[in-house]
């Protein structure tokens, strides 16, 4: 018997353009790149920095780090660099806009009314949940909300999960995840013990890293919109 259903943040529930974000933000700072080549850095750095690394480190610093990457691609590098990086922090909230996936609020709502606990798990930090979830009318739908920092592990570590299982008081198999991400969200899941399922969301530029980054197997469950959960709810609570 399903108890909980507990959902990835970005690429799942909500989207941004994260190149056009970040060009308007290059312009700000006297830097004109054009998109595509935005676009390219973005790419090429998001394959080149290494998450793990990186781990343990604040949001802040985190993300300087990650940017000091992308502008290496964009042929910036040195202290000139450093303090772009960190005014692209300082920026971010001011240019990045977050939308909402058709029929994500729908579903929430009815999922909450059937009586299930839900809960967000994301590689995200508490910080980016602070600020995602007010700004997209998504702050209400959640009983326990867990960013990179809250337990210091991110996704596919089994302790990320564990931890908002625990604060919703449903065992692993009582519960579902829904993530984009096949390693991170689906194998992460999986392997804790919980039921994963995979969205398929469209994607294009940037955003596709996350959702064609693997060979997916053929026997997984998948959605393609996030109502669908509904047919697999019905599956397993019959």
């Amino acid at each position: 018997m399903i108890k909980a259903v507990l959902f990835d943040l970005g690429n799942t529930l909500v989207y941004s353009n994260l190149e056009d974000a970040y060009q308007r933000i290059l312009a700000e700072q006297g830097f004109t790149k054009p998109l595509r080549e935005v676009r390219n850095a973005l790419i090429k750095g998001n394959r080149e920095f290494d998450i793990d690394r990186h781990e343990g480190l604040s949001a802040n610093e985190f993300y300087t780090q990650w940017n000091l990457v992308q502008l290496k691609h964009l042929g910036l590098e040195g202290s000139e660099a450093r303090k772009l990086a960190e005014s692209i922090n300082t920026q971010w909230w001011k240019f990045a806009q977050f939308h909402v996936y058709p029929r994500v609020k729908d579903t929430l709502q009815r999922l909450k009314r059937t009586g299930l606990k839900l809960g967000l798990v994301t590689g995200g930090f508490e910080e980016d949940i602070e600020m995602i979830l007010p700004s997209t009318g998504l702050d209400e739908f959640f009983d326990v909300k867990v960013g990179v920092n809250t337990t210091g592990k991110r996704k596919p570590h089994p302790t990320a999960f564990r931890y908002a299982l625990r604060q919703l008081g449903a065992k692993p198999h009582e519960a579902i995840f829904v993530g984009d991400d096949f390693e991170a969200d689906y194998l992460g899941a999986q392997k804790v013990g919980m039921v994963p399922v995979l969205i398929k969301r469209r994607s294009s530029g940037i955003q596709r890293l996350y959702t064609d980054s693997c060979k997916l197997p053929h026997k997984i469950r998948t959605i393609e919109k996030l109502n669908e959960i509904f047919d697999i709810l019905n599956q397993i609570n019959p």
